[in-house]
């Protein structure tokens, strides 16, 4: 046998595992920051419907109870908006610790505030109004 050719191995397998380890850390980036968009995404929208939620009623301004449970949570989302949508968004970056690399990340997530007594009353006001012109 060659002596030449007894140590090839271990020089390919040294030449390769820099691309093994290029692939591994950056798929695990991928994975991590995708599952910090969805995080993040989901509780905007968690906050934002609590809101709408919590306006439902008059007597309940949906703005400051979104505000009070976003103080409630280590994330930071910026909450605004009226008396008929609350509107949540963030703008985060992710690090990425490879030349000053970062993912940013933004969304803005709009909640409308549905009140269905008052549809309904207004539907049923516009048939009695219909019914006394016949």
């Amino acid at each position: 046998m060659d002596r030449r050719v007894k140590g090839s191995y271990t020089v390919e397998m040294a030449l390769i595992s820099g691309i093994w380890l290029l692939v591994i850390f950056a798929s695990l980036l991928l994975l991590m920051g995708s599952y910090m968009r969805v995080w993040d995404t989901a509780g905007a929208c968690e906050t934002a419907v609590y809101g709408s939620t919590m306006a439902v009623s008059r007597q309940i301004d949906g703005v400051s109870k979104a505000k009070e449970k976003e103080r409630a949570r280590i994330d930071a989302y910026q909450v605004s908006g009226s008396k008929r949508e609350i509107i949540v968004s963030f703008d985060k970056n992710l690090k990425i610790p490879f030349q000053n690399l970062s993912w940013h990340r933004k969304a803005v997530i709009r909640s409308k505030v549905i009140r269905p007594v008052l549809f309904i009353e207004k539907v049923q006001k516009t048939r009695r109004i219909l019914d006394r012109e016949r």
